[in-house]
């Protein structure tokens, strides 16, 4: 009952009156499916593909996702990419910190509940992350609903994300079949660990700090790609359906399901020796 009060009273104050968490993910959703649609009415206008292409719903969520391509240069920018995780992690920055400092310490020192709300918190991020994603999802297929240039599909055209991307021939992967639209969760699921990491990092450091650490991760990751770097597995365009010696899917699946899980743990244990009253 204690984590119950304590996730309703988190769900109130840090998810539904958080206004940004739903207007901030339309905005840079609709800026990236203009710029999709854009770039697909260009190579419309010059029979590029020879059959007309109409960006579909799993084409604009792609092309968030995608990340860069295999071989990044330093000229290539990561900003529309990183932007999706990182303004989520900006968003959840304070919130915990601020709640320890305010009313929720005097909630915590009257459950007597570590745990509890230590487990509130991390189910508060991953919901508002959830939150965050699904209005992604939801406004890239109101676009498509609206738009006489987009269809509501989850096809992906691979032939129109190569082209963007700027995949040369001889890094496409050779399958034949078509791209699954379940790689589009993948990232979310990345997102998640992210965010959960930066929330345990805030234990140790400034918030400020432990979404500067999350921050060089996700850049670094943009720039280099290896499956040591766990940004790459939020990229679907280094994927090894995608390109050669690309990333597996389900290997950043299990990752991210070990960092979620991790994270939870090792914050539970830290935040049981965690000085709530002589912290700055």
């Amino acid at each position: 009952m204690k984590y119950i009060r304590l996730l309703c009273f988190d769900l109130v104050h840090g998810l539904l009156q958080k206004p940004l968490l739903f207007a901030v993910p339309v905005i840079i959703c609709l800026t990236s499916c203009l710029d999709l649609s854009a770039r697909t009415a260009a190579f419309a206008s010059m029979d590029y593909f020879g059959d007309e292409i109409k960006a579909s719903f799993g084409d604009f969520v792609m092309y968030i996702y995608g990340g860069l391509g295999p071989f990044p240069e330093l000229s290539d920018s990561p900003v529309r990419w990183a932007a999706v995780f990182l303004v989520l992690c900006f968003l959840t920055l304070q919130y915990p910190y601020q709640d320890m400092q305010g009313v929720g310490q005097q909630i915590l020192i009257r459950t007597k509940s570590r745990t509890a709300w230590w487990l509130s918190k991390c189910s508060w991020n991953l919901l508002s992350a959830a939150v965050y994603h699904s209005m992604i999802f939801l406004t890239a297929g109101l676009f498509c609903a609206g738009s006489k240039n987009a269809v509501f599909t989850g096809k992906i055209h691979k032939a129109l994300l190569y082209e963007v991307f700027r995949v040369e021939k001889s890094q496409m992967a050779q399958d034949v079949e078509p791209w699954s639209f379940a790689m589009l969760f993948v990232p979310v699921f990345v997102s998640f660990g992210v965010s959960l990491a930066q929330m345990v990092l805030s234990l140790y450091l400034k918030p400020v700090f432990g979404f500067f650490g999350v921050a060089l991760i996700m850049v670094s990751s943009a720039y280099c790609a290896s499956p040591y770097l766990i940004g790459n597995y939020a990229m679907t365009m280094r994927y090894e359906e995608v390109v050669t010696s690309g990333v597996s899917q389900m290997t950043g699946l299990v990752l991210c399901l070990i960092m979620i899980f991790g994270c939870i743990v090792i914050g539970c244990w830290s935040f049981h020796r965690y000085d709530i009253l002589n912290r700055d």
